[in-house]
């Protein structure tokens, strides 16, 4: 049979691995492919998840749960934090990497075939991009390439900001992110947090919330092998024709708070239609997509009458190839953790490979430019691993991907995004 292993990174990836096991937790007894996410012994199941962090606090956090039975050896983590990339990479990142690589070679031994690796983290900390990378390099040469990465990362918002240097973290990352993984899902707190109060209207949103949502998505996906035993792997490899442009867009709904009586199921029409809507985007992108391709994931028990078939809203968006959108169906329940959420009769992700998300990408490149112009903090990472030219290299590598972005629109006739920030 095969297998999936779960990796969870640093304190955002932590958090929404917690988020996610207690949602696979409610959801087990309905699966068919339960071995796919677990290792079942003597009638226990345990998680194929390992959870790494170079703080302990939120590790512990996690460890507290105990209606979960993860194995002893699913947790590691070091004594310090890593707020930046070459930190996670080199100093405390090096005093847990030999062992937490031999967590994974013995994960993966008591599984069958191990056909994807998941991994959850944020890449504007320190562990979450300096770790991770020094981690999935050292995976890649494992296993030889031989087993997909999917990475559901959070990116910098334009606007919040969460680290000093987590511009610095996300582009010293980049050659990683094109280079090793399949494909990579990506959130940011703002957009999420948009979203959120858009559809259920609360007075205050929490990382709960952010990490629900994530979670939601992540179960939908793997979902698709877990209650339909289908073929996931073309799921979103289907999504990303290009190797190296590989970055893509989710949209999540409905959610609905449990005390809101007056709520009601939306028609397959109206949901297809609230769901693709751009304001629903939980990365934000320019207000006119540029889509390469998109499949549209349902989430409900009932076999949904709609399901492989299209629909005019999803024919009429203006792809590159001129085909509509993969539908697929997770047959089956939509669990909730947080009690003060409904559980829908429906819900759906709208996965888009969007090429409009290079003006976002340059934005990024933009600050970059002007903190890396005044050497502002390079001090913090030059001298502690990483030599002071590794960030421009790095720089570069995220530049040639916007090339990439570029070089395709042209190919396509297609608008170039000005300079400027006024569409976000």
């Amino acid at each position: 049979m095969s297998s999936s292993l779960h990796i969870h990174i640093g304190g955002a990836g932590v958090k929404i691995g917690d988020m996610l096991w207690k949602l696979y937790e409610k959801e087990y007894n309905e699966t068919t492919q339960k071995t796919y996410i677990y290792e079942e012994v003597d009638g226990n199941h345990y998680p194929q998840a390992l959870f790494f962090d170079t703080d302990d606090r939120i590790i512990h956090e996690v460890q507290k749960n105990t209606s979960i039975k993860f194995k002893n050896k699913s947790f590691l983590h070091a004594k310090e934090d890593a707020s930046t990339h070459c930190r996670g990479w080199y100093i405390v990142g090096d005093t847990i990497l030999l062992e937490a690589l031999d967590y994974i070679r013995k994960k993966i031994e008591t599984m069958d075939r191990l056909e994807e690796i998941v991994i959850t983290n944020s890449i504007s900390g320190g562990t979450g991009s300096g770790f991770l990378c020094r981690l999935v390099y050292e995976i890649t040469e494992y296993v030889k390439r031989k087993v997909k990465i999917h990475g559901f990362m959070i990116f910098p918002s334009s606007e919040m900001c969460n680290s000093t240097v987590e511009i610095y973290n996300t582009i010293d990352a980049s050659q990683a992110l094109i280079e090793y993984f399949h494909s990579i899902t990506i959130f940011d707190n703002q957009s999420m947090y948009n979203v959120i109060d858009h559809q259920l209207g609360l007075d205050f949103v929490d990382y709960q919330h952010l990490n629900n949502v994530v979670s939601q998505i992540i179960s939908s996906y793997t979902g698709l092998r877990r209650f339909n035993n289908s073929d996931n792997s073309k799921f979103l490899s289907n999504l990303c024709p290009y190797p190296y442009m590989h970055f893509l867009i989710p949209q999540y709904g409905q959610m609905t708070l449990i005390n809101d009586y007056t709520r009601k199921e939306l028609k397959q029409e109206q949901f297809i239609k609230f769901l693709s809507k751009v304001e629903q985007k939980l990365y934000q992108c320019p207000k006119s997509p540029n889509y390469i391709a998109t499949a549209l994931l349902f989430r409900q028990k009932q076999l949904n009458s709609f399901y492989g078939k299209f629909d005019l809203i999803l024919k009429n968006f203006d792809h590159y190839f001129g085909q509509s959108p993969n539908i697929f169906q997770c047959q089956s329940s939509n669990y909730q953790v947080l009690p003060e959420l409904a559980q829908m009769k429906q819900t759906g992700t709208f996965f888009s490979n969007d090429a409009s998300i290079v003006s976002r990408f340059k934005l990024l490149t933009r600050k970059f430019d002007i903190l890396y112009r005044k050497r502002a903090f390079v001090h913090w990472y030059v001298g502690q691993g990483q030599e002071a030219n590794m960030l421009m290299e790095q720089r570069e590598s995220f530049g040639d991907l916007i090339a990439d972005y570029e070089d395709f629109k042209v190919a396509e006739n297609l608008p170039i995004e000005s300079q400027n920030d006024d569409e976000f």
